[in-house]
């Protein structure tokens, strides 16, 4: 479509000030939720769709086993689809995956969809890659003290790749948002469903003091309430009965 105005107002959008970037394994990536809800305050029609193989399931394999995630992402009439890997912790890409990581990478599929349409776009272009030299360096002597200190980085670097990811929850502030982390294992949610439940009851919602605030809260939560209801449906029920006797509350 000519003239179509949404790339240059979705590139505009400062995604790194308004603190929709995070960081995993050295890697940025956008929050889908936070996209999605930038997305719509410019653009409120704008629509996704989630594609799902003949037997109905929401991802594709190959021949060899590797599987795939496809998702488009229609914007003031134009529609662009995206693909990518389903990818494990340690952001690998996998065979056979669980429907966690079917789910994950949906989401991030959806989060670059939507910056092919401009929305964060140049997080994807690789800027914070270091240069490559052009020029062969000729190589230098290692030290002892040097190799140790590789081994330590490398060993740290396992370290972290090997936990799993944990669920962050974010407690509304005046002008502002800090996540919390429940320290709950993404994988086990339903183990660990009161911790959780406390965190929105006793921390998040209680801090919200308008019907805007809290509906605005909640299209920013909505990917971590999908997640919750994907692992555990009680835990998510409870969180949901917490935002409707929030909003009674706020009534009045």
């Amino acid at each position: 479509m000519k003239d179509n105005p949404a790339w240059g107002q979705l590139k505009s959008v400062d995604v790194i000030q308004k603190k929709m970037v995070e960081k995993k394994n050295n890697l940025s990536y956008i929050s889908w939720a936070m996209a999605w809800s930038a997305l719509c305050d410019i653009y409120p029609d704008a629509t996704f769709e989630k594609h799902c193989n003949e037997q109905g399931f929401p991802y594709f394999k190959d021949e060899q086993g590797w599987c795939f995630t496809k998702v488009t992402v229609t914007v003031n009439g134009k529609s662009i689809t995206e693909m990518l890997p389903v990818l494990n912790y340690a952001n690998k890409a996998i065979q056979n995956p669980n429907s966690f990581e079917v789910n994950t990478s949906l989401q991030r599929c959806l989060a670059k969809a939507i910056a092919l349409h401009g929305m964060g776009v140049h997080i994807y272009s690789g800027e914070d890659i270091a240069d490559i030299p052009t020029e062969v360096e000729k190589p230098k002597s290692i030290q002892k003290q040097e190799i140790k200190k590789v081994e330590e980085q490398v060993k740290e670097v396992e370290e972290k790749t090997s936990k799993s990811d944990t669920l962050k929850i974010e407690v509304p502030e005046k002008g502002k948002s800090t996540k919390v982390d429940t320290n709950v294992d993404m994988g086990k949610v339903g183990e660990y469903g009161e911790k959780i439940v406390e965190v929105y009851e006793k921390l998040a919602l209680p801090k919200i003091e308008t019907l805007e605030a809290l509906t605005s809260y909640y299209r920013r939560e909505e990917a971590t309430l999908q997640n919750l209801k994907q692992n555990a449906e009680d835990v998510y029920d409870k969180i949901m009965d917490l935002f409707k006797k929030r909003k009674e509350e706020l009534n009045g």
